[in-house]
């Protein structure tokens, strides 16, 4: 692991994931976070940025693949630079990031998680609160200590009013230990934008919104930007 990554927003001050920082991405069912994962990680194997995604639900390879097939500027040898992972509870991911990643993590710059809080879903309570806190804790010594991009996505605790009033699954725990949150919401034409919000859940920037296709996210290079540090800077191609 020696690259310091940032992937920023076109035309905006706000960062979608960097170095040393945690990130997290929210959203219902079906609204694209694992789709956004997958096409991060693909952007970035292309420049030969080593990721480590872990799935919790349905494995994320699954929809990696549809994508190999579908976009031109993807290939198979992709797959070298990404290594995947599946755990299905919350235990076992709270014991894998608190005692054993930290050694194996070295050779990654960027660690994806999709979902964070699957596990959490099934078993909240005082105790799996808990576990969820000492995850999100470690999450951010490796950021800090190790200097890497951490990633997660998460669930929706709650449907209020409308088709995009929501809030994430824990909110509290998994804002207080972000550096950046990020919301996805589906419009009424199935397109999706990407919202900015601060600590306490307030918008502050709403992006162009983006298609999703077999092939990944239509828009992303109009969206974002990818730096590699220092003395690096690798524009993206045109689709």
């Amino acid at each position: 692991m020696d690259n310091e990554i940032e992937i920023q927003a076109n035309h905006s001050d706000e960062i979608l994931l960097s170095s040393g920082k945690v990130s997290h991405i929210y959203g219902p069912p079906k609204v694209g976070k694992s789709t956004l994962s997958a096409v991060i990680a693909l952007e970035l194997a292309r420049l030969d940025i080593e990721t480590l995604i872990i799935s919790t639900e349905r494995p994320i390879e699954i929809r990696m693949e549809s994508m190999l097939e579908s976009n031109d500027d993807y290939n198979m040898d992709l797959l070298n630079k990404i290594s995947t992972a599946n755990i299905f509870t919350i235990d076992e991911l709270t014991d894998v990031f608190s005692n054993n990643l930290e050694e194996t993590s070295s050779n990654f710059d960027l660690i994806i998680i999709d979902s964070l809080t699957a596990g959490y879903r099934t078993q909240a309570g005082p105790i799996y609160l808990t576990l969820l806190r000492k995850t999100l804790s470690a999450f951010q010594s490796l950021a800090i200590n190790k200097g890497q991009a951490i990633v997660f996505t998460n669930q929706v605790a709650s449907k209020i009013e409308t088709q995009n009033d929501f809030r994430p699954v824990a909110a509290t725990s998994t804002r207080s230990y972000s550096d950046i949150t990020i919301r996805l919401t589906k419009k009424f034409d199935e397109r999706r934008e990407t919202i900015f919000e601060d600590s306490f859940g307030e918008e502050k920037t709403v992006l162009e919104p983006f298609t999703i296709t077999t092939a990944g996210i239509e828009e992303f290079h109009t969206l974002f930007e990818i730096t590699v540090k220092p003395n690096r800077k690798f524009p993206l191609p045109i689709l």
